[in-house]
């Protein structure tokens, strides 16, 4: 992605947020729903970038929106709101983590608040800009995915995305499509979902 175009998407991105922010400040349920979808990725990978169990991500997120929907009417500039998510993320996480080695204590190396657990049993603490690239590019995905015709965005999250990681002989049964032809058909999706992501301006090298 060039320059140009990553401030292009970064400018329609804030304006969404921006937007998005407004209508929930006014009491648009609905928009307070898009928000969380919007975001709950990018919170959860703070609890799950530190090693914490599934369930601890959910509590970790739960927190997370509730902080927000408390503290909405008083942030100064919505288009920040991933970075005020991601810093908020990553206190709840250490207090999480806190809480863990309390139950379950394995060393006394002390842990940051800003910085995220220290345990060795955890994950390396990710920077901010790895956290919003990786939410960027997720959300880039999805988008494209939903501008794909049904029949190659199914084969496409049949093949890259199904956690069964399934074989192409439960693919051809799944699909109705022979084995011989989901070779192509995948390379020819693959080539539309490089051209939509092109076009929303998310660079696919």
């Amino acid at each position: 992605m060039t320059e140009t175009e990553q401030t292009r998407f970064n400018a329609e991105r804030d304006a969404e947020t921006v937007a998005l922010v407004s209508r929930c400040l006014g009491g648009d349920s609905h928009a307070w729903q898009q928000l969380i979808d919007r975001y709950s990725r990018l919170v959860h990978s703070v609890p799950v970038r530190y090693g914490l169990s599934a369930a601890e991500a959910d509590d970790v997120g739960q927190e997370v929106f509730l902080a927000l929907a408390q503290s909405l009417h008083t942030i100064d500039a919505p288009e920040r709101l991933p970075a005020w998510l991601l810093t908020t993320a990553r206190r709840i996480t250490w207090r999480a983590a806190q809480r863990r080695k309390a139950e379950f204590p394995l060393d006394d190396e002390p842990d940051n608040p800003e910085t995220g657990p220290t345990n060795h049993t955890l994950l390396t603490t990710p920077s901010m800009e790895t956290l919003l690239n990786g939410w960027q590019l997720q959300t880039s995905l999805r988008d494209g995915l939903l501008k794909l015709g049904e029949r190659c965005r199914d084969l496409i999250s049949t093949i890259f995305l199904d956690p069964s990681e399934p074989s192409y002989d439960e693919i051809s049964t799944r699909m109705g499509m022979p084995i011989g032809s989901i070779g192509p058909t995948r390379n020819r999706c693959l080539q539309q979902l490089r051209a939509i992501l092109e076009g929303l301006g998310f660079a696919t090298d």
